[in-house]
């Protein structure tokens, strides 16, 4: 009776973790993923440039590896801010992307966590890479991919998105 319960608690675990059918856990192609992180990010990297008075803007977008189970597409974006009170500059950030749509799902000090759908935007300062620096993370979820569809998200390169680079 125990071994059963214990293959059907199994099988329930492992049928969470899988999408199937070759595309990700909603349903997307890593084409259409990319398309719509790439589309979120250039609707809220700029928002979070001009909160924060910023310049100097470089961005990449790659697939990564979630915890080496599933994907989901990232879009890394750095900037340089005028260097100020860190507490007020994140409140800005939040409340720009607040403003634009964005939820406010931030637990954490020293960086700000918004979403939208399932997208998720987190931006930092990044003192490590220099003075005034900022990074702004855009995220899609993660997903499961099988056949031509992993093959596309495991051999990505990052890539620079142009739109956003200034």
């Amino acid at each position: 009776m125990r071994t059963t319960l214990l293959l059907v608690a199994l099988a329930v675990a492992l049928s969470a973790c899988s999408s199937g059918g070759g595309s990700g856990g909603s349903g997307e192609t890593p084409d259409a993923v990319a398309k719509t992180t790439t589309d979120h990010a250039e609707a809220a990297v700029p928002v979070a440039v001009r909160a924060l008075e910023g310049d100097k803007v470089k961005a990449f977008g790659q697939w990564q590896s979630c915890m080496a189970l599933s994907w989901r597409y990232e879009v890394f974006a750095s900037m340089t801010a005028p260097e100020g009170d860190t507490a007020t500059q994140l409140a800005a950030v939040k409340d720009a992307l607040v403003e634009d749509g964005w939820t406010d799902d931030t637990q954490v000090d020293d960086h700000v966590t918004l979403t939208r759908d399932d997208t998720t935007v987190d931006v930092t300062p990044s003192p490590a890479r220099g003075p005034g620096t900022w990074v702004v993370k855009v995220q899609s979820g993660c997903a499961d991919y099988d056949g031509d569809d992993k093959d596309v998200v495991e051999h990505d390169e990052a890539r620079p998105i142009e739109g956003l680079t200034s």
